[in-house]
């Protein structure tokens, strides 16, 4: 605490050295003391500077030199959480107001810090910061409920909501947050300034949506035609029965027992409707003796495992309790958790940090497990490991180890998968053009040609993938890479063919030559009702067909031009007329 031991101000000392020493500066002329209001000694504070370990607040040393012994019990920072919920709650009220006033209640002597009461002239709350003290939902100030605390399934679908607070470290401080949490919705988490106090209590922005959601009207159904009145007792009967169903799905007990009471006690409707909800009854009471025969079988595990000294299972099954079986309980199950709660209770600090640190690994395994999940959900769409998968895939295989036997066997398998991917390292996308490889078969997926590859691995094999294989892709690039080898063979084959005709420099050659004057190409040679006169001896096509296009050369199967050998066939031939010939040799028909 900041000032003196009865302050109501906390401090957290940051852990990194570098820290520490602007902290040291910024409150050289302050003092930190073993707050009272923390359960602690009052002595005074010194910081503790350390770059191989965590820096923290420790207490001076005893005069003759023995350790300082401090009883406090809770060292966390969570242990402050009520001065913080105290002040941050005042600012609020004080920005809307009101005065308020506090107090640290201790019922049944609960430890301090466990509740906050918070009054002012048009209402409370009541903030539980831990499970020592349970809520009460009859009274006239509002539970507020911390992270730990649980709540049951009726409640929240009798209150509509309940209202959560959780604090974040920002600094030396600690913020407060308000979630506001509602049956089968996710708890929606606000700023404590974007909360206001209504008539219905303290209210939040999903608050409002909830109740404008609960209290508006149902949509009329149209349809053509004349509408049919239904009987009033009919119509009921079919309320009940959706009614019944609802109960069912979400497991509560009550609900289902005041449903099957109110259809018993129904009269007035036809015989066939009649034997309807006797049947709905009929199986609403198997499921309710299969629902006591549950929870039997919890009690009886909670009063084992208190038998057996399982203080793991204890908490484990008090949860469960607490969700399942929190009113309407016997005389029997009540003995037995108060029995198991005063086993729990009764456990030193060691045993209760190992049962937190069991609790907390076990939760961690269950987030684990569900980010294995999310990651096979976006992986699904894959069959090769790429580089920017990478991420991903770390992560999966990171939170396998941790969820552990959490997965399924199926899931379990997928995540092998992944990592033989990844031990074979990434494989890098190769990169051709669709038009090329769709008319190849692929070797990988056996896809024909015109076809998209599919995935050939995961749950979703045999769908369609988004790029093609690399062994599909790679066959383009080999014949790519094999071209101008195959063209320098058949260019010696044609030396080797012709050997005493002086080598001349090929047409395409010349006319790259820089200079003043160049030579036309070949194309530029021959006159262009030449150019198909003759076969080519390239393709083979025959004369008056166009050129086969074998080297790629535009998008059309076939040539706009001719291949150079076949317009060099047509100049080495003897019986080609030059224009200025032709023209000569007409003149002397027409003079004879």
């Amino acid at each position: 605490m900041l000032g003196n031991a009865g302050s109501e101000e906390p401090l957290i000392l940051p852990m990194e050295a570098i820290e520490v020493d602007a902290f040291r500066r910024r409150h050289e002329n302050d003092s930190f003391w073993c707050g009272l209001l923390l359960g602690g000694c009052g002595a005074q504070l010194t910081t503790k500077l350390y770059t191989d370990r965590v820096c923290h607040f420790a207490h001076h040393p005893d005069p003759d030199g023995l350790p300082h012994v401090c009883g406090r019990q809770a060292r966390g920072v969570a242990s402050a959480d009520h001065l913080y919920v105290k002040a941050a709650a005042g600012a609020w009220l004080h920005g809307r107001r009101e005065k308020a006033r506090f107090d640290f209640a201790r019922p049944d002597g609960a430890p301090i810090g466990s509740v906050v009461d918070i009054r002012w002239q048009h209402g409370g709350l009541r903030v539980h910061l831990d499970q020592a003290v349970a809520p009460v939902w009859n009274d006239d100030t509002e539970p507020v409920l911390g992270m730990s605390v649980p709540v049951d399934r009726d409640t929240l679908i009798r209150r509509w909501y309940v209202h959560r607070i959780r604090l974040d470290n920002e600094g030396t401080t600690r913020q407060v947050r308000i979630g506001t949490e509602a049956f089968a919705r996710p708890t929606v988490w606000f700023a404590l300034d974007e909360c206001e106090m209504t008539e219905r209590g303290l209210s939040t922005p999903a608050v409002e949506e909830i109740v404008q959601a609960r209290t508006a009207p149902r949509p009329s159904l149209w349809s053509p035609g004349k509408a049919r009145k239904v009987p009033e007792p009919e119509a009921r009967a079919q309320a009940l029965l959706r009614r019944l169903v609802y109960a069912r799905r979400i497991e509560s007990v009550p609900v289902v027992k005041q449903v099957c009471g109110d259809i018993e006690d129904l009269t007035g409707v036809d015989e066939e409707l009649q034997e309807q909800l006797e049947a709905a009854v009929r199986h609403a009471g198997i499921w309710l003796v299969e629902q006591d025969e549950e929870r039997r079988k919890l009690f009886d595990n909670l009063n084992r495992a208190v038998d057996e000294h399982r203080p793991g299972r204890v908490r484990r099954l008090l949860i469960r309790v607490n969700a399942k079986a929190s009113e309407d309980r016997t005389d029997a199950e009540s003995a037995v958790y108060e029995r198991a709660t005063t086993y729990f209770e009764s456990l030193n600090d060691l045993t209760r940090d190992a049962v937190e640190a069991e609790a907390d690994t076990e939760k961690e395994a269950h987030r684990a497990a569900a980010r294995v999940r999310s990651t096979l959900q976006r992986l699904r769409g894959y069959d090769a490991y790429t580089p920017n998968l990478r991420p991903q895939v770390e992560e999966l295989v990171q939170s396998a180890a941790l969820a552990g036997e959490l997965l399924t066997r199926g899931e379990a398998r997928r995540v092998e998968v992944w990592k033989k991917r990844a031990a074979r390292g990434p494989q890098e996308q190769l990169r051709v053009a669709r038009r090329f490889w769709i008319q190849r078969s692929c070797p990988r997926c056996n896809a024909q040609q015109g076809k998209d590859c599919v995935l050939v691995e995961g749950p979703h094999s045999g769908k369609p993938r988004k790029d093609g294989h690399n062994e599909r892709l790679q066959l383009i690039l080999d014949e790519r890479k094999a071209a101008p080898k195959m063209a320098r063979q058949q260019k010696r084959k044609q030396e080797v063919k012709s050997p005493a005709e002086p080598m001349r420099p090929a047409p395409e050659d010349r006319a790259k030559k820089v200079g003043k004057k160049t030579v036309a190409r070949l194309h530029h040679q021959v006159p262009r009702g030449d150019w198909y006169r003759m076969g080519c001896p390239r393709c083979h096509a025959g004369p008056g067909k166009l050129c086969d296009n074998d080297d790629r050369v535009g998008p059309s199967e076939k040539r706009q031009l001719p291949h150079d050998e076949r317009l060099r066939r047509v100049l080495e031939s003897g019986d080609r007329m030059v224009p200025g010939e032709k023209q000569k040799g007409t003149r002397d028909e027409r003079r004879q």
